[in-house]
């Protein structure tokens, strides 16, 4: 393959610079020039956002402390996400970041659940059971005050804003080169691979190789190269959000998201230690942006008319091919599966990675074509696997209060892996043997299923399977055990 020596990344954001802080940071084979181009024309929406733990191993790979990072990002720390009024009024579960402390405490939650599912135990959520459930309830930071055997998996909630600039100023120290300017046209050569792209002010950029991180304008993999975009609208329905900051008011950050079921969607709470981020995810087939607005309000006992709404449209959906010729599509240009699980970052950062680790192993011998399609398969594989396990949240829930759960409840559209995963749980099947063989292709893996399905008690009320009862005192003792260990945590301060 021909060797790639000149990187043009065309958008700024959090994607952007998280693919120009990587790749600066890797050790190639050759020098690689990197140059980013930022239009002036596109604002942030300063909305708070949230991670999986995988933001925490980038950083650390970029050699940040999260003392210095999280600082300058107003960053606070998650150690999950609550469910609320998901299945119905008053309901609640929380789904865990899973370590191997839990592996013990979890196979009794595991054994419950199963049991409850063959209609044959009650009801009884996983909280208890993980050590992060154990910390989001006494409100305690994922950071101990003395070295433990394992370190608990965690994210971050943080300003995106402010970790774009910090990663800015990580990449410019690097060496990458920082235009402000517009993109006006794209210029191909005759394999239709980007040659160069003319920018507003005059000034051509060429490269060897393009990295589109313009958002859902996909400058470049979409204006230029006419790579088609597949919709998830059918399964996942909600197309727009309305975001508003509130105050902190003497408040402890919470550490932990939360998500809260409303008529036509759900409403976010990420709490910063500067503010905490509130929004409304919702179909804008169900509902008006001044009803989101309305709705999210009340529920924040705020005044509708004197807040500073921010409003976005979503495009839901991916590409399957979002390396193509010499571009790489990430962030928004890619994909986005609504923000239910705080999975866009994640799937943005597989996705930078992937690709370092081919660019550092790069060699005239090696074949660029089936590098990019494993890269391709791989990425398109995550993606499906996340909307699979976001649109389970949906089909499980028993909300029937309005004209959007009973669209969004429907099953009719469940792909046929996700339609198997149900139909193995509700029917008291094997399910641990059913993860193990659809391994390869899931994003989230049994415990995450576990805490889905027996927190919203997804289950067949007429089916029961006998099976041997699990002693109470063995529950006891589970739900009990990181009650000992929580006292070796710190409390969650907004410092």
């Amino acid at each position: 393959m021909e060797l790639i020596k000149k990187i043009v990344i065309v958008g700024g954001g959090t994607s952007g610079w998280m693919a120009a802080a990587a790749l600066a940071n890797a050790q190639t084979v050759t020098p690689v020039e990197i140059t980013l181009i930022e239009s002036s024309q596109i604002g942030t929406i300063g909305v708070g956002e949230g991670s999986t733990p995988y933001l925490k191993h980038f950083m650390a790979s970029l050699g940040f402390t999260e003392s210095d990072w999280m600082s300058r990002c107003d960053a606070s720390y998650k150690t999950g996400i609550y469910f609320d009024d998901w299945n119905h009024a008053g309901s609640r579960y929380f789904h865990p970041f899973y370590n191997d402390l839990d592996v013990k405490p979890a196979e009794v939650f595991f054994h419950c659940a199963n049991t409850r599912r063959r209609g044959a135990g009650p009801h009884i959520i996983g909280d208890d059971f993980f050590l992060s459930g154990q910390l989001a309830q006494l409100n305690l930071a994922p950071k101990p005050h003395k070295s433990l055997p394992v370190e608990p998996e965690y994210g971050y909630h943080f300003d995106a804003a402010k970790l774009a600039k910090v990663l800015k100023q990580f990449a410019l120290a690097k060496g990458v080169s920082h235009l402000i300017d517009d993109v006006t046209t794209v210029v191909q050569d005759n394999n239709d691979n980007i040659a160069k792209v003319n920018l507003k002010s005059g000034i051509d950029v060429s490269g060897d190789f393009f990295i589109d991180a313009s958002g859902f304008r996909a400058v470049l993999i979409e204006q230029a190269l006419d790579v088609p975009f597949e919709s998830f609208a059918a399964e996942l329905a909600n197309d727009a959000a309305v975001a508003v900051s509130t105050q902190l008011d003497g408040e402890i950050p919470k550490p932990y998201t939360t998500s809260k079921a409303l008529t036509a969607g759900w409403m976010w709470r990420i709490p910063l230690t500067s503010r905490v981020g509130n929004g409304y995810v919702y179909s804008s087939a169900h509902l008006s942006p001044r009803q989101a607005e309305l709705e999210l309000a009340a529920e924040l006992n705020i005044d509708a008319d004197n807040s500073d709404f921010k409003h976005l449209n979503m495009r839901v959906g991916m590409r399957r091919s979002p390396w193509t010729k010499n571009v790489l599509a990430i962030g928004l240009s890619h994909s986005f599966v609504e923000p239910l699980e705080a999975t866009a970052l994640m799937v943005t950062q597989w996705g930078i990675e992937s690709f370092v680790k081919t660019l550092t192993v790069q060699h005239p011998a090696i074949d660029l074509a089936q590098s990019r399609k494993a890269y391709n398969q791989q990425l398109t594989r995550l993606v499906l696997g996340v909307k699979e396990y976001i649109h389970a949240h949906y089909v499980t829930s028993q909300r029937r209060d309005s004209e959007y759960w009973r669209q969004v409840t429907k099953p009719e559209q469940m792909q046929p892996r996700l339609a198997e995963i149900m139909s193995c749980w509700r029917t008291g099947q094997d399910f641990d043997a059913l993860m193990y063989r659809l391994d390869v292709d899931l994003a989230y893996f049994s415990p995450s299923w576990y805490a889905l399905f027996a927190g919203m008690d997804y289950r067949d009320e007429k089916l029961f399977i006998k099976q041997p009862p699990i002693a109470p005192q063995v529950i006891d003792k589970a739900q009990n055990y990181f009650k000992q260990i929580a006292l070796n945590y710190f409390a969650h301060t907004a410092e």
